[in-house]
């Protein structure tokens, strides 16, 4: 029930790749990984393909946002159903990384 809501407020979509996904090749992301004090609360959880949930893995949000910025601008288009919190951070390390690539 959880991952078809999360699935659904994501449009569907990985939020990091922005691939059109299905609810059987989806996967639940903890924005914050639970060993870095994330929760299971559905503020935190969302919808990203395999590859894009093992490429992410343990890191926060700011640190894989800034690896790969593109991932972070899909991150706020797609993750709807996350706290403000995590999108503001989204939008200050895409900024950051592409500030440092020019």
């Amino acid at each position: 029930m959880v991952k078809r809501a999360t699935f659904r407020d994501c449009g569907r979509r990985c939020v990091y790749c922005g691939t059109c996904l299905g609810l059987e090749h989806a996967t639940l992301d903890h924005v914050i990984p639970l060993s870095r004090g994330g929760s299971h609360d559905p503020g935190n959880l969302v919808a990203a393909c395999q590859p894009c949930n093992q490429r992410k893995g343990a890191l926060l949000p700011a640190e894989f946002f800034e690896r790969y910025p593109q991932a972070g601008a899909n991150f706020v288009r797609f993750a709807r159903a996350v706290h403000r919190q995590l999108k503001r951070g989204a939008k200050r390390a895409v900024s950051l990384a592409y500030a440092q690539a020019a």
